[in-house]
């Protein structure tokens, strides 16, 4: 069974919002005591992986509440797709940051 129509707009709404207010993900994550114990340079990677995290969490959550199950290896496969063709997006907004 693939993503409903209304998971797919639920998805790429939660990818629309970390894409517009990454910034205080991203300030977090440049925190100096974050980056010193995440062996992280400059912050880029945990910005990166929290966005991914935040948005696959929210979508991942919201399924098990609607439909009382976890999703299926085909409906991660669509949420992974997704997220992978709109990706660049989230990369950049997190290199505007500065």
């Amino acid at each position: 069974m693939a993503l409903t129509d209304y998971d797919k707009v639920i998805l790429n709404e939660l990818i629309d919002h970390c894409v517009n207010d990454i910034t205080s993900l991203v300030e977090f994550s440049r925190m100096p005591e974050l980056r010193s114990m995440l062996k992280d340079k400059d912050g880029y990677d945990f910005s990166l992986g929290a966005a991914v995290a935040e948005i696959t969490v929210g979508l991942l959550q919201g399924f098990m509440l609607r439909n009382n199950r976890p999703t299926n290896k085909e409906e991660r496969d669509e949420m992974l797709n997704i997220l992978g063709k709109r990706i660049h997006e989230i990369k950049e907004a997190i290199f505007k940051c500065g």
